[in-house]
C-alpha cells in the first residue's frame, strides 16, 4: 500500500515538475527586444531557424521551428509612421481564408515587392494582393488593421534568394500590441498552428508602442 502511495505521489510530482518546465519554456522565457524606438524595422523569415544566417540562434531549442529572426519583440514610437523591410526566405504554404491574400493597413494600401517569378526571373512593383496560395507567411497587427501577406520563394528562384517585401503603416498611442503570422505554417503540428505559430519568439510577436 505504502509503495503505491509512494509511486502515485512520485507520479505526481514529475507531471508538476514537467508542467512547471513546459510553462518557463513556452510562456515565461522571451526573446530579446529589438532595440528602440525604432521607426524602421528589418525583419527576415526562414523556414528553419537552424537554417538562418543574417541572425544565426545556434542555442536556440527550436532549431527546426519555422521563424521571424532576430526577434519578434519590437520597440516602436506611437503616433508614427513604421518603415518595414522583410526579407522572406521561405517557400509558400498558402492562406486558408483567400481575403487574407489582400494587403491593409498600410500607407498607400499596398506593399513594394522585389521577387522572382515561376521562371526564376527577377521582377519588382507595388502589389494590393497576391495569390493566396502563394503566400509563405504574413505580418499582421489585427489591432491595428495592419495585414501584409509574403509571396513565396519561387521554386525557380536562384538559392538563397529572398524576395524583399517594403511598407508602411503608422502607430495608433502606447501600448502593447500582438503581431502574428496567420498562415498555417508549422509543420508536423495540429493543422499547422501550433508551436512556433503560438509561441513569442517564432511566428508571434509583440509590437511595444511607448
Amino acid at each position: 500500500m505504502l509503495g503505491r502511495l509512494a509511486f502515485v505521489a512520485g507520479s505526481v510530482v514529475a507531471v508538476i515538475v514537467a508542467t512547471v518546465a513546459l510553462v518557463g519554456l513556452f510562456m515565461l522565457q522571451r526573446p530579446g527586444t529589438l532595440e528602440g524606438p525604432s521607426t524602421s524595422i528589418h525583419l527576415e523569415t526562414v523556414a528553419a531557424v537552424g537554417a538562418a544566417i543574417e541572425w544565426p540562434r545556434p542555442n536556440d531549442p527550436h532549431l527546426d521551428w519555422v521563424s521571424y529572426l532576430p526577434t519578434t519583440i519590437l520597440r516602436v514610437p506611437a503616433n508614427s509612421t513604421i518603415n518595414v523591410q522583410i526579407d522572406q526566405e521561405d517557400g509558400a504554404t498558402g492562406l486558408r481564408n483567400p481575403f487574407w491574400g489582400k494587403v491593409f493597413g498600410t500607407d498607400g494600401g499596398n506593399m513594394h515587392v522585389k521577387y522572382f517569378d515561376d521562371k526564376g526571373n527577377p521582377q519588382e512593383g507595388d502589389m494590393t494582393s497576391i495569390d493566396p496560395t502563394l503566400a509563405a507567411h504574413t505580418f499582421a497587427v489585427p489591432d491595428l488593421g495592419v495585414f501584409v501577406p509574403l509571396l513565396g520563394i519561387s521554386d525557380n528562384a536562384p538559392a538563397g534568394s529572398a524576395n524583399i517585401i517594403t511598407f508602411s503603416f503608422k502607430t495608433k498611442g502606447p501600448g502593447v500590441y500582438r503581431w502574428q503570422c496567420f498562415v498555417p505554417c508549422a509543420a508536423g503540428t495540429v493543422f499547422g498552428n501550433g508551436g512556433p505559430m503560438q509561441t513569442l519568439g517564432y511566428m508571434a510577436g509583440e509590437l511595444i508602442v511607448s
